[in-house]
Formats: C-alpha cells, sequence, structure tokens
C-alpha cells in the first residue's frame, strides 16, 4: 500500500478508533462502576456474554466500516479484511510453537527468580475436585490446552483480530512495517486500559500495567501480523490469538501461581522479549520464503 493509499484509508481508521475505544471503554465503565475488579484478593469472573461482546467491538466496527467504504459485495468486504482460512501450515505451526514459546517464558522468569512455581500444584488443587500431579498436568491438561483450548477461544478472538489485523494492520502498512506494527501494538494494549486500571493482569499496577501491556502486545504483534501478512489470514490471526489465550489460562498459571506481574509470568517484561524474539525469528523467515516464492514465480503480489 503506497502512501497516498495510507491517506486516503486515514478516515475509516479514525472512526473506527474512534467508535471502538468509544464503545468498548464505555461498556467497561459500567462494568467497574457495577463492581467489576480483577485484583488478586477480589476477582470477579466476567459473564460469558459480557465477554463475547467486548471482543467482538472491534470485529462488528470493521464490518461495518468496511460495508459502508466499500459499498460492495459481502464477498468483497470478506476480502478486504482478510476473511479467509489460508493453508494448514500455520495452524499447524502456531498449535506447536505458542506453548513451547509460553514453556520458555514461564522457565526463563522462574530462573531469574520473577516466578516462583508450584510442583505440588497447591494452588490448581485447591479449586480441583479430584487431585493433579505433574503428570496429568502434562498428559492431559497441556494437550488439552494445545488442542480444545484454541477451538473455544478462537469465537472470541476472531472478534478482536477482524478489528486488529483485519481491518487496521492493512490500512497502517502504508506508514511503514516498523510504524504500523507498533501504532497496532500501542492501540490493542490501551484498548485493555479499563480493565488493567482494576487489576487485570497487572494486579497493584494499573499505570505501569497499562504501559506494559503495550509494550507485550506489540512483541506479541509482530509474529501475529508477520504471520498475518503472511497468510493474508485474519482466521490464522485469530487462531493464534485464541492459541496464546488458551496458554495463559492454561497450565503455566497453575505451575507458576506467584509471579512478579511486570517482569515475569505471561505478560511481563520477560514475555515481551521472547516474543519479540519469535517475532523476529518469524519476520527473517518470512523475508526468506518471500524472496524464494519470486525467484519461482510463487509470489502473490496481490498482497500489498
Amino acid at each position: 500500500m503506497s502512501t497516498q493509499a495510507f491517506r486516503s484509508s486515514a478516515g475509516p481508521i479514525l472512526w473506527f478508533l474512534g467508535l471502538v475505544f468509544a464503545a468498548t471503554w464505555g461498556v467497561q465503565y459500567f462494568q467497574i462502576q457495577d463492581g467489576l475488579r480483577f485484583d488478586a484478593d477480589q476477582f470477579t469472573h466476567t459473564p460469558a456474554a459480557w465477554l463475547l461482546l467486548i471482543t467482538w467491538i472491534p470485529g462488528l466496527t470493521a464490518l461495518l466500516i468496511t460495508t459502508v467504504t466499500e459499498k460492495g459485495s459481502p464477498r468483497r468486504v470478506a476480502d478486504r479484511l482478510l476473511l479467509r482460512p489460508g493453508t494448514a501450515g500455520p495452524y499447524f505451526l502456531t498449535v506447536l510453537l505458542v506453548p513451547l514459546v509460553y514453556g520458555v517464558i514461564h522457565t526463563v522468569g522462574w530462573l531469574a527468580g520473577f516466578s516462583q512455581a508450584d510442583p505440588a500444584l497447591a494452588a490448581l488443587n485447591a479449586f480441583a475436585d479430584t487431585p493433579q500431579d505433574l503428570t496429568s498436568l502434562f498428559t492431559v491438561m497441556l494437550p488439552a490446552s494445545m488442542l480444545l483450548g484454541p477451538l473455544l477461544q478462537f469465537v472470541y478472538a476472531l472478534g478482536e483480530e477482524l478489528g486488529w489485523r483485519g481491518f487496521l494492520l492493512p490500512r497502517l502498512m502504508g506508514l511503514g512495517k516498523v510504524p504500523a506494527y507498533a501504532i497496532l501494538g500501542v492501540v490493542w494494549g490501551l484498548w485493555h486500559a479499563p480493565l488493567i486500571l482494576v487489576g487485570f493482569n497487572y494486579p497493584g499496577h494499573p499505570i505501569s500495567g497499562v504501559i506494559m501491556m503495550c509494550v507485550v502486545a506489540s512483541a506479541l504483534g509482530v509474529f501475529i501480523n508477520e504471520m498475518t501478512l503472511r497468510s493474508r489470514s485474519v482466521v490464522v490471526a485469530a487462531f493464534i490469538h485464541a492459541t496464546v489465550n488458551a496458554q495463559v489460562q492454561g497450565i503455566w498459571m497453575w505451575l507458576f501461581p506467584e509471579t512478579d506481574p511486570l517482569l515475569g509470568g505471561s505478560f511481563g517484561l520477560v514475555a515481551a522479549l521472547i516474543w519479540l524474539a519469535a517475532g523476529l525469528l518469524c519476520a527473517r523467515a518470512v523475508a526468506r520464503q518471500e524472496t524464494r516464492d519470486r525467484e519461482y514465480g510463487r509470489y502473490d503480489t496481490s498482497a500489498s
């Protein structure tokens, strides 16, 4: 996309951001006023219907604006939002790679002293109907989080990704890859701000938590962005997002229940650095593959 094309997209981008943030923060404001909190000593469960509504605000906004601006058929709208499945490769890679990355994140955080391991799984067994041990953790719960978790999380992730990677990312690419990735990361991080202010992900760290969420979203976004642009599929982006959520809510929070939220865990500095490394390696691999595709005449020039 050229800079001129980006300028023509500036209006829809601003409308998208305004509507998404007004609607999301508005809904969350009323939830917070109703007592929603995520502090360690006062956790409040978010009903699935509310969570589904919030996560689909970006997607529904993207569908609305694209329908208005494109004035085309549903197929054209779907094409503009990259709403296609893509090939099987990225899905298999995601299922294997994402749990490995979180294993590295939590191991490094533990070795650095930012987390405390709980091999007895006391925190998990306090809620479990039957006692769990490390064997069941890695032979039952981990495979379930890898295979079933993404499917359960997918509908929520697709709502977000239609907005972030389906609508916003392609329209920001006229600024260049680095600015586009950085802006999208900050937008994605700030979108979570109201919940972080009441303890989500960073209990006890409202302001620094918002900043760190922007850092983590930007770092994780490099990997998701590269996979999305290469596959030309927002469905791939949603599957990656769903797989990440499944791991964040999976075995690692039980194996490492005590962690410094700003430095360790799934949303701390260690996670940001490791996801950034994974994203840069992915970008390098994608660039090499595109070079080979050009050499053999297989590169899809419509990707831009």
